[in-house]
């Protein structure tokens, strides 16, 4: 792989930590952009510099001249959905400058507004779960809904950002009002999504893991999320487990295909409990928390999409081989969650073992990680 283009990652988390040191052990250097100074990815010795910039300003410090004349031509990996939307929305701005590891916006955009992916799900006969789109109280009114269900938002981000929750759950009819309301005081009515709830634990969660390059498939793998915080609608995977599912690469692969989507992403499956149909639910358009399982397992997601972007050639094809994934830090309580409820995701971690954070040749992030912790807690 040619060394000659470095790496800026936007995002410090887990997922940058990752990026790091997949391009930072092939020698190319690394520099970090993050909204924080109390992120992980920093303090790696593979990251050779940081920037601080806060979100709103990020777009102003890729033009800036400065950062232009520093890393003309290198290449940008988003971390975030709001990474996305900033590298898509101004693609043909910024690709002067750099090369993005995003898809323009077209194809970008039936993704990030989930109304859209399941329309587009619906047409491909690809299963949901059943989901209403209201526009108002009224529109509630005259739904079918089974109790519980959920109320969820077309774009996360923003909701997330407001609500630290990625659904409300309702367990009645009151309560889908009263949580509507909640959720229109922060989004506006045309991105609230109400669905049943897809019965199953982690042992029912799975996701497919492509790089989708010209429509083909370059990459793929499959994997288990058996174990995510919190328990029942996690922001993120604690603990996963590579399974062979050729069946959902193929679903995803046809998703992808129909929207025109070129990158990197995940797609988000559920098998359920009540009919064991295995249902679609949303597809990450950027790396995700656990994307290191890849490395472990001999899948090169990054290495390839970064020799694409750089016009180098693309060796893709590799049969995973076994692996699983852990961040301590976050799947310690949730294991002991589980073991109480008597809950068999609460099993022992399987080898080899892609951890998210702690590396013996790269030590100081998993011990800064230990530092933030009372800040994160303070703070999220």
């Amino acid at each position: 792989m040619n060394n000659s283009r470095g790496i800026l990652v936007l995002g410090g988390h887990v997922q940058a930590l990752g990026i790091v040191r997949v391009f930072g052990r092939e020698g190319l250097p690394v520099v970090v952009v993050d909204k924080l100074s109390t992120n992980i990815a920093r303090h790696s010795r593979y990251c050779t510099a940081f920037h601080l910039v806060e979100g709103d300003a990020l777009p102003g410090f890729l033009l800036h001249p400065d950062t232009v004349k520093a890393y003309s031509g290198w290449v940008v990996f988003p971390t975030n959905d709001a990474h996305v939307l900033l590298l898509s929305s101004h693609h043909n701005e910024l690709s002067v400058h750099y090369l993005l590891a995003v898809d323009k916006w077209e194809a970008v955009s039936v993704f990030y507004n989930k109304r859209s992916t399941y329309r587009l799900a619906q047409e491909l006969a690809i299963p949901i779960a059943r989901t209403w789109f209201p526009q108002s109280v009224a529109d509630l009114s005259a739904m079918d809904v089974e109790y519980p269900c959920i109320i969820k938002p077309a774009v996360m981000h923003t909701f997330y950002a407001r609500l630290k929750r990625k659904v409300l759950f309702c367990r009645n009819q009151g309560e889908l009002f009263q949580q509507y309301r909640a959720a229109v005081a922060v989004i506006p009515p045309d991105e609230v999504i109400v669905q049943e709830i897809i019965g199953g634990g982690g042992r029912n969660q799975f996701s497919a893991c492509l790089l989708m390059l010209d429509g083909r498939v370059v990459d793929s793998l499959t994997a288990n999320r058996l174990r995510q915080h919190p328990l029942d609608f996690g922001n993120a995977t604690t603990y996963a487990e590579l399974v062979k599912r050729p069946e959902l690469v193929e679903q995803a692969a046809r998703l992808l295909r129909a929207a025109g989507y070129n990158g990197l992403c995940e797609v988000e499956f559920k098998t359920d409990n009540r009919d064991g149909v295995v249902k679609f639910l949303e597809v990450n358009t950027r790396t995700w928390k656990w994307h290191m399982l890849a490395e472990t397992a001999g899948v090169h997601f990054l290495r390839n999409y970064y020799c694409h972007l750089t016009g180098q050639p693309v060796a893709g094809g590799n049969q995973p081989r076994r692996a699983s994934f852990v961040h301590l830090l976050t799947d310690i309580p949730v294991r002991l969650r589980l073991l109480l409820k008597g809950r068999k995701e609460a099993l022992p971690l399987r080898k080899p073992l892609a951890h998210a954070v702690w590396d013996r040749s790269d030590w100081r992030p998993w011990l800064f990680e230990k530092g933030y912790l009372f800040h994160l807690i303070r703070t999220r």
